[in-house]
Order: C-alpha cells, then structure tokens, then sequence
C-alpha cells in the first residue's frame, strides 16, 4: 500500500508540475494574504503610519475606489490578452513544431508567474476594495491602497517580460535549448557514472531462480514513472526477485507483462496489484524518468520541420546539433542498468538502462528518411555522427553509430540530386568509416 501512495503521489507531481495553474494559485493567493495583511496593518498602526508619511497614504474613500476599480479592470483585461497570447502560442507550436513541447510552454516558470500576478494583482484589489467604507465610520485602508499603486507597476513589468519571454520560447533554438538542458539534468540525475575506460562492462551477476512468474499489468497507457526503492522494498518483503520488462516512456497494454518476479509461488491478486502501484502510467511521456524522451521530442521537431507544408531545414539542423550534445553526453556515462540488492546483499531488483543504439536509432533514422534529397541535412546528420563519434568510449556505441552513418549514407547517395551532392556526401561517409570502424564492433556486441 505504501509503494502504490508513493507512486500515486509521484505520478500526481509529474501532472501538477507540468500544469498551467499550479504556481498561479500560489501566486494568487500569497497576493491575496498580502491583501488581507496589508489591511490588518492599517486597521492597528494606520494612523501613526500617515503621521510618518502623509504625502504617500493620504487618500480618501472615493479616490480609493476609483484608483482600485482602475487598476483592477485593467489587470483583468491584461489577464485576458496574457491567455489569449499563451494559446495562441500553444497553438503556434503545436502546429510549427510538434504537440509534444506543448507541456514544455504549461511548465514553463515564467508564463506561470506572469499569470498568477496578474489574476493575483485583481483579487487583490477586489479584497481591498470592499473593505473601504465612508460614513459615519470611515475606513480607508491606505497602506493597502498603496499596495496597489505598487502592484500595477510591477504588473506593468510583468507583462513586458511576458511579451519579451513568450516571443523568445516560440523560437525553435530557445526551444531546443530548453530540451536539451532538461535532458542533460535527467541523465545526471539517473546516469551520473562516467562510462568505464575502453567501454568495458560491469559483468552483472546471473540470478538464481527457478521460476520466473509475470506479473500483468491493470492500467494501459505511458510509464512515467517507476518507484525502484519500493520495488525492493517488495522484494525483500517477499524474499523474492523483481525483474523489471518495461522502462519509464515505454507503452503497455491491459494485461501485458509489466515485470516479472522469482519467487516460491505464483503473485496472487494483492501482490500484482502492490507491485502495479509502484508504476505511475498515464496517457502521455514525460522527461522526469524519461531522458529519451528529450531525444524523440528534439527528433520529432525535425520531422515536423521537414514536412513538406513546412520545409525548414536550418530547424531541422538546430534540433541536429542539440541532439549530438545529448548523445555526447550519453555516450560518456554508463548506461548500464542499477540493479538494487537488499541489506543482506543479494540482488532483488533487475532494472533497465539505456540503449545507447536504440537512442542513435531514434535520433538520426526517421530523420534521414525524412531528409531524402536534402543534402544540407543529411551531411548535418554524418557530423553529428562524427562528434558523437569522437565522444564514444566502447567499440559497441562507435558501432550503433557506424550503422546510422551507413543508413544515412545510403539514403543521401541514393537521393542526391547532384553528382556534387554526391561526392560530398561520399567523402564524409568515408571518414566516418574511417573513424568508427576502427574498433567498432556491430552493434550489440
């Protein structure tokens, strides 16, 4: 039951932090408690205050009113144009790049706060506004009413920055950038070990088990998350061994086999529901346990920009050298699965790495079929191989990559549209052959 709250819990953080409305409702209401503070202060010392400064909170009831009926229409309708300009954007790239940067733009920190200052900025002069009363016992709330003056400059700020930030985040290089860095965090954050010298592997121990039992899963739809800890807490719990069969981002249907587990007897119904509740699945990827991911959303902006409605190459090549940073980064670290043991050392969890072939796979092949004829894009896609190349430490990734320049090879040879384009696409292929093969053993090996 614990494992099943983690997780719940874990896949509810992923929803709300990649939500539009989650950092606006603490802005909203921290605006909101300031309101209220703000005429508590005036109902204790306010009187001593305008002794002090009676030029800034000398203000009588009607000018009050009118000032926090301004300011407050006016941020209404600024909060109005700021939706109005986020959905567009969304809209812009959805259709420019691909829906899967959409939560990129609704997590974004800077439309988030944007928004909550200026839905915050109105409630706040709607707080305020209703406590000014006139006679035969008046109460201005001046230090508040100030407090608005103060706000609408800052709101003013805030939607300069909006505009400055949102025209900046639509552009394909800032978007890409921004993938990048995210992915980069992730493989620290779960791949933080440099790749061994040579690209030697650890052996991993062969476990002993006389019987492996699947353990279905009862939800379809997207990994997003996998709670290991408690996996092994599972199996330690139940003398038992976890085997996981899916990864974060993989999709599984009803019933398919989600893991699989070594143990005296078959799971029964407590435990298969137990073990699902360590996997948070819902409808769509994320990158929070997912750093592939980073790669098929930069992939699938290149894709969207070779479209033929599209035809822009200069993204395509963007997303191409953002690409070769993250496989450059991957290349170096040990990709290997971390298996989990318990306290008595033996090994209780068997878990999943990363393909460093898979991730070639996914990064340049789509991309090169799409590109036939395309000349600058597919010589962009044999230097990112090479930089790559250059970053590799085992004859396994030189070899993933020697295959992706083969593809590449032959699908820009094959569709060139000059005898030059040939050539150059000739003579880059062979260093690259030269470079790779090496050591390069097929991949795999």
């Amino acid at each position: 039951m614990q494992a099943a709250a983690d997780s719940r819990f874990k896949q509810l953080w992923v929803q709300v932090h990649s939500s539009l409305w989650f950092v606006p409702t603490f802005v909203i209401l921290g605006l909101m408690l300031l309101a209220l503070g703000l005429v508590e202060l005036d109902r204790q010392a306010g009187d001593t205050l305008r002794q002090y400064w009676p030029r800034l909170l000398a203000v009588e009831a009607e000018g009050a009113r009118n000032l926090l009926s301004a300011i407050a229409g006016s941020m209404a309708t600024i909060a109005g144009v700021t939706f109005s300009i986020t959905m567009v954007a969304l809209t812009l790239a959805s259709a420019q790049y691909t829906s899967r940067v959409l939560r990129n733009f609704m997590r974004d920190r800077g439309n988030q706060v944007v928004l909550g200052i200026f839905i915050g900025i109105f409630l706040y002069c709607l707080l305020v506004l209703r406590t000014i009363t006139g006679e035969p016992d008046p109460f201005v709330p001046a230090c508040a009413v100030l407090g608005s003056v103060l706000l609408s400059v800052s709101g003013s700020g805030a939607f300069i920055y909006f505009i400055h930030h949102i025209s900046s985040t639509i552009q394909a290089a800032e978007m890409a950038q921004a993938i990048t860095h995210e992915t980069l965090h992730m493989i620290d954050k779960y791949f933080p070990d440099e790749a061994a010298e040579g690209g030697v592997r650890e052996p991993h121990p062969d476990p002993v088990a006389t019987a492996w039992h699947p353990v279905p899963t009862r939800q379809w739809g997207t990994i997003q998350t996998v709670a290991e800890h408690q996996l092994l807490a599972w199996a330690c719990a139940h003398d038992a061994i976890v085997r996981m069969e899916h990864k974060p981002g993989d999709f599984v249907g009803m019933d398919e086999t989600l893991l699989s587990v070594a143990m005296t007897r078959p799971p029964d119904e407590a435990m298969i529901a137990a073990l699902n509740g360590a996997y948070g699945i819902d409808a769509f990827r994320t990158l929070d346990q997912d750093p592939a991911f980073g790669i098929r959303q930069l992939a699938d902006m290149a894709l969207k920009a070779l479209s033929p409605g599209i035809n822009d190459s200069t993204t395509a090549e963007t997303c191409l050298d953002h690409i070769g940073v993250i496989l450059a980064c991957c290349a170096r670290r040990n990709l290997e699965p971390r298996n989990r043991y318990g306290k008595d050392g033996k090994l209780r969890v068997l878990s999943i790495g990363l393909d460093f072939g898979q991730l070639a796979g996914f990064a340049f092949r789509q991309v090169a079929e799409n590109a036939q004829g395309n000349t600058a894009v597919l010589l962009r896609i044999l230097d990112t191989i090479c930089k790559v190349g250059q970053a590799c430490a085992g004859s396994a990734q030189r070899g993933a990559l020697l295959q992706q320049a083969e593809i590449t090879g032959e699908i820009g040879l094959r569709s060139a549209k000059s005898e030059a384009a040939k050539e150059d696409l000739g003579a880059r292929l062979r260093v690259l052959r030269d470079m790779l093969a090496q050591d390069a053993g097929r991949p795999g090996d």
